[in-house]
């Protein structure tokens, strides 16, 4: 039987507990429509927020692709002074155009970059957002760009190390700094929410 107001703890401890489809929540939701929906998150704060969303929420959402938040890192790297080594000895930087999805719509990710030998010359680093790009997306690793050098050498390799560094601190930076393009639509709409109900406390306070 549904409650006037739904019962959030009650909900999420039942969608922990409970049966798959358990039609008894307190909120009059079932296991499994509430699991679909929070996208396989149990916290009360997504349940409420969910629950006391506002139909007329109007949602500008930006969103960020592989390509261009490679080229963005990249682009802190050579900013900072930190491309100039590397800019000798690199043949190419290709960020990942062609791979699909290129949208990425959560932060349920990680940058890494490698450096290892070519198939059949040179020295590549490969950069990878590791885990989800999207939240109903598979976990895996997802190309975000490839630099090349044809160089063979321990220094050149040294080089290519050195850059991957600087990649990943920025990439840690800009993804901080920029975090709203990586939320979910659920989580943006939360947010939202808050900054409207905070406007309205402080009006209501004059």
């Amino acid at each position: 039987m549904k409650q006037e107001k739904p019962m959030c703890w009650c909900c999420v401890w039942r969608d922990i507990t409970g049966p798959d489809n358990d039609p008894t929540l307190g909120c009059g939701h079932t296991s499994a429509q509430i699991r679909r929906r929070f996208e396989g998150s149990s916290t009360a704060e997504y349940c409420k927020e969910y629950l006391e969303d506002d139909p007329e929420l109007k949602l500008k959402i930006d969103r960020i692709t592989r390509e261009t938040l490679m080229k963005n890192i990249h682009q802190l790297v050579v900013t900072d002074g930190h491309y100039a080594a590397a800019e000798a000895i690199v043949d190419y930087f290709n960020p990942e155009r062609y791979d699909t999805p290129q949208e990425i719509s959560c932060d349920d990710f990680y940058f890494i970059a490698q450096v290892n030998w070519g198939g059949n010359e040179g020295i590549y680093l490969d950069c990878y957002a590791v885990g989800r790009i999207r939240p109903d997306g598979p976990q895996k690793d997802w190309h975000l760009g490839t630099y090349k050098t044809l160089e063979t050498s321990l220094t050149a390799m040294q080089t290519l190390g050195a850059l991957g560094g600087a990649l990943t601190y920025y990439a840690r930076e800009y993804i901080w700094k920029n975090n709203a393009l990586f939320l979910s639509e659920q989580e943006l709409r939360a947010r939202k929410l808050k900054e409207t109900q905070r406007a309205i406390q402080k009006e209501d306070q004059k």
